[in-house]
Order: structure tokens, then sequence, then C-alpha cells
């Protein structure tokens, strides 16, 4: 089986680049052959050094030039016809919309949530995932889809929590994160001033690039935080970080799935998050510190980080927990065997002789808490 993967973009910061050159590796134990598509428009720094030769291609299907967007729909199909690949995998919503609204066969993976958009709800392909069941939710309320599976982004986890040196970590705390509105870092930093003025010298690591850095960098400066909060930029191996610190934040106003979530419960440490759709699937029930908090809130992320850094040995055992819950479904083998399956039955409900859904198990709750398709 050929497939073709498709985002808007592979910005070398993007979660969803980092997933998808995952998932494409791992599909080749599945016997399925992936191809890359991009449709960014330059702006961004991209890595496709990981994609074959041979195995990626670039079509413009972001414009609003509609005579382009109609030539390049063109060579879209005829690249997608002379290959012979049997399915589209798009992980982004308008262009998934657009090869939908062109004939090919689409599976979309809903990576965010989005409001009820008309144009949305009429071309949303038949066949869908999405990442975690808030998305999902999201996905038939706004689209009218159900999805087929709620499929986890893809980490490698150790098979047991790694030890946490506390003298080493016990004040210092990271956010791995694009540095942009949308991941609150103006609301971290002004916590951190809080903080700073109830005579706290807790250490925080940005680790990310983006438009918001040279204003971030003023900020820490008036507010006089500079000796504890350090920028460092992109860095394409972040698991070092992780290791270094108690805990991780990340403080969006939406997210999908966070992968850097996920990365740092495969370090075994807990994250402190925001109460969005899609972060809040990640947080395992029960704990004992406060989590998924109202996106702006600064007092009361300063006061929940206060409680964090406080109680070292709770922290510790919130990040087993994040561990145990989120390591049962973000396995890269069992995620791609999880794509391979769909992929395979949707191409066989659109060969039946009459296009029917494909028979998939129910999303079944597993023991994690995630809900899922069937294992395969």
């Amino acid at each position: 089986m050929r497939v073709c993967i498709v985002n808007d973009n592979f910005y070398r910061s993007s979660g969803v680049a980092v997933a998808i050159k995952r998932i494409s590796k791992a599909l080749a134990s599945y016997g399925i052959d992936s191809y890359i598509v991009g449709c960014g428009n330059g702006e961004l720094q991209e890595d496709v050094s990981w994609v074959p030769d041979g195995r990626y291609a670039h079509f413009t299907l972001k414009t609003p030039n509609p005579v382009l967007l109609i030539r390049e729909l063109a060579r879209f199909r005829a690249w997608f016809n002379t290959l012979k690949i049997d399915l589209v995998n798009s992980h982004h919503r308008r262009v998934a919309a657009l090869l939908n609204m062109a004939g090919l066969p689409v599976v979309y993976t809903a990576q965010l949530v989005f409001p009820s958009e008309t144009w949305f709800r009429v071309l949303c392909p038949r066949y869908t995932t999405a990442l975690t069941p808030s998305v999902a939710h999201n996905l038939q309320d706004a689209a009218g889809r159900k999805a087929l599976a709620c499929i986890s982004n893809p980490v490698e986890f150790p098979g047991t929590p790694p030890e946490i040196d506390l003298g080493a970590v016990r004040e210092r705390a990271v956010c791995v994160a694009r540095l942009e509105p949308v991941k609150g870092h103006r609301n971290l930093v002004a916590a951190w001033k809080l903080l700073y003025d109830r005579g706290y010298r807790f250490r925080l690591d940005l680790v990310g690039e983006g438009s918001l850095r040279s204003e971030l960098e003023s900020q820490v400066d008036r507010d006089g935080t500079g000796g504890l909060i350090k920028f460092h930029g992109f860095t394409p191996e972040v698991s070092e970080f992780f290791h270094q610190s108690l805990f991780a934040i990340l403080v969006s106003e939406f997210e999908g799935q966070g992968i850097v979530t996920l990365e740092a419960a495969a370090a075994g440490r807990a994250s402190l998050l925001t109460g969005v759709r899609g972060s809040i699937d990640l947080i395992p029930p029960g704990g004992q510190l406060g989590n998924g908090l109202a996106f702006g809130d600064i007092q009361q992320l300063a006061v929940t980080l206060e409680q964090w850094f406080t109680q070292p040995q709770a922290v510790v055992r919130e990040g087993a927990r994040f561990f145990d819950f989120l390591k049962p479904s973000c396995d890269p083998q069992m995620v791609a065997g999880q794509y391979a399956e769909i992929y395979r039955k949707v191409l066989a409900a659109r060969r039946a002789p009459v296009n029917r859904e494909p028979e998939l198990a129910p999303l079944v709750q597993s023991d994690s808490g995630l809900w899922k398709g069937p294992r395969v």
C-alpha cells in the first residue's frame, strides 16, 4: 500500500511534523510506503531531511489565488495517480477539505479543535481520526463526523519511569513550545514575576523559537527575572531538558495533544497544563496537585506553580502517574499499526460494491483512560 501523508508545513519546531516523521518511519513495518507532502509558503524553517529521496513533494494548496489552487490540485491528482498512491492522510483541516473536494480518498486526522464552520461541515472527509477524545468530540460537533479512532501522537517510553534526583532539579521547570501567543508564554513569564516578588528563585528553561522571543526577553528584563528564566532557542533534541527539570509546563490557549507533554511523561515528569481540550485528556485522574488551569489566569498559575515547587515529592509521584497513564497509547509501532488498520479498512470500504463505513471496532477505553480504536 502507498499512502501520502500531508501537512501544511514541516516546520522544524512543529509537534505535528515530529509526529508525522515517526509515524511514517513506523508504517514501513506494516508494508506501507509513505510519501510526504507539504503545502507551506516557505516562511518557516522546515525540515524534510528525514524523508527518503523521491518521497517528498510540495504543492501550493494554501494559496488564496483560485486559478493557482485549481492548477495545484490538478498537479496533485496527476502526481497521486502517477505514483499509484492509494490514500491520503491529511493532518491539516483546510488541505483535507480541498483534497476531498478534488475527489481523492482522504483520511483526515484532527489535530486541533475548531469552531463549527459551514464550509468544513460540507467538505470534511467522510473518514476521520482524532488525537484525543475532546478533539474527537469537537470534530463531531463542528463537522458532524465521528472519528473512527483516537490515535495518540507517537513517543518512545522506557520500561519504567526514570529516577529523579530531587537535589539537582527541585527548583527547575521547563517549557518546550514555540514562542507564539497561543502557547501562553506571556502569562507564564508574568506568573514567574509574581513568584519572584514573593521571594522565590525558581528557574525556568524556555526551549523553542518564535515571533515572541524579543518581546519575552524584554518582559523578563523589566521584571528582573533574567537570572531565573533562560531562553534556549530551537533545540532538536529536548529530552535532556526534561531530565534536568522537576516538571514541565504547557499553558496554551488551545492544543490538540502536546507531543512535548508525552515526551515529558516518558522522562517521568508531570506537566502543568491549561484545562483546554486536547491537553485536558492528558491529565491523569485523581491527582493531588492543581492542574488543568484556566488560560490567562496568571494569579492562579502562580499559586499552582508555588504548590508544585514546594511539594517536590508529590510532583515526583505525579510524574510517575503521567508515565503510567500515557505510556500505553504512545508506542510508535502501535500508533502506526492503528493507522495501518484504518487505511486498509477504509480502502476496503471504498472498494466495496456499495460504499459503506469501514468495519472497525468501536472506540473503547484503554487501561490508561484514553479512548482509542482496537490495537493491532
